[in-house]
């Protein structure tokens, strides 16, 4: 019998109900933590921002799974942040934690074993110690500088027992120190983009200069360009569009293959008909500093959803095209 078969007479609804109530009770004790009186956090972000020293973060099992996280949450945000083993600290481990330094020491029950045992060590480094923990007579909360309440009813288990309430709500508390430190620092975007070089968040960053077609694979036209001209201009380059400038390169407008259809559609009038009459006078355009992900960001939403865009610089001069497929990696 497989474990398929063996659970087989469990009602689907029921499975699902247990699912969710995981969930609520999770939610339930963030929003306990919400409607508490937290006083001392001003000052607690204040402390973690003002610090050039990387923030140690510790803890021991789901605890310190959770810690970790944080850390590499901080480090992205651009607070410097490193995860240290309680249990590993006593045999060598300790020395990461450097004189002077914040550490934010993480547990539910505010009376591990291995946390209490570094905790004078900690402190005997002239360390400054904020407590993230579930119990607010423990020894550990009794003994943190700066003591963050997470109190919990109960595990989210059906035994009430495994780190799951808790540790949810140390995970949140986590994020939102390291987001409001990152904010309280001037963190912006473009930080966050250059902490993360590799794949989508790195190409992110790549400079529209980097991206443009350019020079001789740019279909421009000027305004008397005859209707047929400019077709043969726009077969050429193979981006469904072009560019109309003036004599010195100023961007007058563009033409794309719609803007065509739709003038034939009107009237078949060939004779005539130039590029100035069909351009669109105010494309939307970018500047070469410009990043992929500004890019990114002006194709959101209905509205914006081009298929080349002209690359100008501060005179309205053009430097470059980009096309839809240019922004593919």
């Amino acid at each position: 019998m497989n474990a398929l078969t063996a659970f087989s007479h469990l009602p689907d609804t029921r499975a699902a109900d247990w699912f969710f109530e995981v969930i609520e009770r999770e939610r339930d004790a963030l929003t306990v933590f919400l409607d508490g009186e937290h006083t001392g956090l001003s000052g607690i972000i204040a402390l973690l921002a003002a610090q050039t020293r990387p923030i140690i973060f510790t803890g021991i099992g789901k605890s310190g799974h959770i810690c970790a996280k944080l850390a590499a949450t901080f480090s992205s945000l651009g607070t410097a942040a490193v995860f240290l083993n309680a249990a590993e600290a006593v045999h060598g481990d300790l020395g990461a934690v450097e004189p002077q330094s914040v550490v934010i020491v993480l547990s539910n029950s505010g009376s591990t074993e291995e946390i209490m045992r570094i905790l004078p060590l900690i402190k005997a480094r002239g360390c400054t110690t904020i407590g993230i923990v579930g119990r607010a007579g423990s020894p550990l909360a009794r003994a943190v500088d700066h003591l963050i309440l997470a109190q919990i009813d109960r595990e989210a288990d059906h035994i009430g027992m495994a780190p799951t309430s808790s540790t949810t709500l140390h995970l949140a508390i986590g994020d939102a120190l390291a987001v409001a430190v990152s904010r309280m620092r001037g963190f912006t975007r473009e930080n966050f983009l250059q902490h993360h070089p590799a794949g989508l968040l790195g190409r992110r960053m790549i400079p529209v200069a980097a991206l443009m077609r350019q020079g001789d694979d740019l279909p421009i036209v000027e305004p008397a360009t005859d209707l047929l001209d400019l077709l043969a201009v726009m077969s050429a380059k193979r981006m469904g569009a072009a560019c109309v400038v003036d004599e010195v390169g100023i961007l007058l407008g563009l033409v794309v293959d719609g803007d065509i259809r739709r003038h034939l559609q009107a009237g078949p009038k060939v004779a005539g008909v130039n590029a100035g009459m069909l351009m669109q006078t105010d494309p939307q355009t970018i500047r070469p500093q410009a990043t992929l992900g500004d890019v990114l960001v002006m194709r959101q939403g209905a509205s914006a959803q081009w298929l080349v865009l002209p690359v100008i610089d501060e005179a309205h001069r053009l430097q470059g095209m980009l096309h839809i497929n240019d922004l593919k990696g």
